[in-house]
């Protein structure tokens, strides 16, 4: 479900809750209605408080019966402004309710308090200083009405308290009630405030959090799930409201659920999702304040890329002791390797003097064996003495640029090369270190130019942008492209290119791929190679724009 409808949904499931909330603030303005009501006749004779009781019954009878069919209808609410027509609906009534229970003096004045502090809380954004206006306005209206003379008791009632006709009285109230509105919207705005940065800690902070969290009721009803669960579990949502067998009932999801409901609490497994996730899943008791169970809550931690990163620092530790050893080895053979190949140069020298050809001709494999096996300690000697890339900003176009006026200048290139060296427009910089990925080009670029010696249209494409929907790396990369249409490499043999001492080519050393494939993993990158005899090679290196690399591990239950 794209992300757009998802917050549709959202926001709609979010203003019906506020609207069942306002429906159930009503209830409770009904009952403190009642209240006044009931205020208003007691101890009071029939005759003096009659019209008034008659109006104050039907108005709360009209009005409860009204109430009962909102609130059935509560599941229409689509719109932030049908919201505010219910508290302007309240405003109205309890209006009314103010001119017959005594004006601007009655005591359920308090109710004009409740809906202002309400709509602040529910409308943030719209209600502040708009609601206690309008409730002023009310306010002044059943104070007009009452300085008019258009009052609803006899004269024998205002004769027990001649100040409810005084205008002095009346304006002195009015006036306390309406900054007393005006104060209570001040403090709903604060307490909307501090409500909304709660919302942003447990909500959408928790949102943006590296690992999934999802918590369920007493009843097995999810209560709340931040998008990296939905992500993490493949799921699309909403899903609040909805039961958990209902959401993880699909087969993948089932020993999930199995956590989640089933009668171990805590725990902590490891679970294989789909698209090759590897999940950490930790389920624990939600409690209340009297610390009583009131639900569980699903952690989900992905340790995929960590298992990555992980395993490329094992490799690089078992290449670290390997290269120590082999640096070693390399320096000891290079020393008589040079007496070796100086002889051998000699040896030559003197045979073609003397005229013995056969001599000369096995001293100059003796030299050419030696110049390969020299070749061999140096690839040898650069791979274990390979250091951990030094990072920074880097351009790659004129890094490319680069690139492609050295390779111009080889005199080795085919003949008819068609070299095409492109990089996007919005390609960003990537944090690289730019020795090491300028290396990685240039072996590439020395594997394509060998690949195309045979062919008889050789092209050869280097191009950068950034990353698409192929992007491996789950966070903004580059995309580096390095294409041939040469002999390509057979099927068989792509998963061995990167293996040391492996080579396709009769004078390669077999070290190349595997210095660049060391170098894209310290980068935290992805190399992939497509190839096929006859249909040239292509290979894809991703790059992240940041640093992905996690130091510590996410604790998840001492995992």
């Amino acid at each position: 479900m794209p992300l757009t409808l998802i917050q549709s949904h959202q926001d709609i499931s979010g203003l019906r809750a506020q609207a069942r909330q306002v429906g159930l603030v009503r209830l409770l303005l009904l009952a403190l209605a009642c209240g006044v009501m009931v205020i208003i006749l007691e101890g009071r004779k029939p005759e003096q408080v009659e019209p008034a009781a008659t109006y104050l019954r039907a108005l709360l009878i009209v009005v409860a019966v009204v109430a009962c069919g909102i609130f059935a209808t509560l599941r229409l609410v689509r719109w932030r402004w049908q919201l505010a027509l219910h508290l302007v609906f309240d405003l109205a009534w309890t209006g009314l309710l103010l001119h017959f229970s005594g004006g601007v003096a009655s005591p359920g004045v308090v109710l004009l308090f409740v809906i202002v502090l309400v709509g602040t809380l529910v409308l943030p954004g719209v209600a502040p200083f708009v609601l206690p206006a309008l409730g002023s306005l009310v306010l002044a209206v059943v104070a007009a009405l009452w300085l008019a003379g258009h009052v609803p008791f006899p004269e024998s009632y205002i004769q027990l308290d001649p100040a409810l006709t005084k205008a002095d009285h009346i304006v002195g109230i009015l006036a306390t009630q309406v900054a007393a509105l005006f104060m209570v919207d001040l403090l709903g705005q604060l307490l909307a405030r501090r409500l909304h940065e709660q919302h942003i800690f447990t909500g959408e902070l928790l949102d943006q959090l590296g690992e999934g969290v999802l918590a369920i009721d007493r009843s097995n009803t999810i209560v709340y799930a931040n998008a990296e669960v939905l992500r993490l579990l493949g799921i699309s949502g909403p899903v609040q409201g909805q039961s958990a067998r209902q959401v993880l009932s699909a087969d993948a999801l089932q020993p999930v659920l199995q956590l989640l409901i089933g009668d171990r609490c805590p725990q902590v497994e490891r679970f294989a999702a789909p698209f090759n996730r590897q999940l950490v899943i930790r389920v624990s008791q939600l409690v209340d304040r009297r610390v009583r169970p009131i639900g569980r809550t699903l952690l989900i931690a992905d340790e995929t890329r960590l298992k990555l990163l992980e395993d490329s620092a094992h490799r690089s530790e078992h290449l670290s002791a390997l290269g120590e050893m082999a640096a070693g080895i390399a320096h000891e053979v290079r020393n008589p390797l040079t007496s070796l190949r100086g002889c051998a140069q000699e040896l030559a020298e003197l045979s073609a003097e003397a005229k013995q050809q056969d001599a000369e001709s096995l001293a100059r494999i003796l030299l050419s064996e030696a110049d390969r096996l020299a070749r061999i300690v140096d690839d040898f000697l650069s791979l274990s003495r390979l250091r951990s890339p030094m990072r920074v900003p880097v351009e790659l176009a004129p890094l490319i640029e680069g690139l492609k006026k050295l390779v111009v200048q080889r005199r080795d290139l085919p003949d008819g090369l068609v070299l095409s060296c492109t990089v996007a427009p919005d390609c960003p910089e990537v944090l690289a270190d730019p020795g090491q990925i300028s290396q990685v080009l240039s072996n590439l670029v020395g594997n394509c130019i060998d690949a195309l010696r045979q062919s008889t249209q050789p092209r050869l494409s280097l191009e950068a942008a950034i990353a698409g929907e192929s992007n491996p790396l789950n966070c903004p990369a580059v995309e580096i492209i390095v294409e041939d249409n040469g002999c390509g490499i057979a099927s068989e043999n792509l998963e061995r290119v990167f293996t040391p001492f492996f080579s396709t080519k009769s004078q390669g050393t077999g070290l190349g791929l595997s210095l660049v494939q060391r170098i894209i993993r310290e980068h935290e990158g992805v190399l992939q190679l497509e190839s096929g005899v006859g249909k040239g090679t292509t290979v894809t290196i991703f790059l992240p724009i940041h640093s992905q690399t996690r130091t510590f591990k996410r604790a998840l239950g001492g995992v």
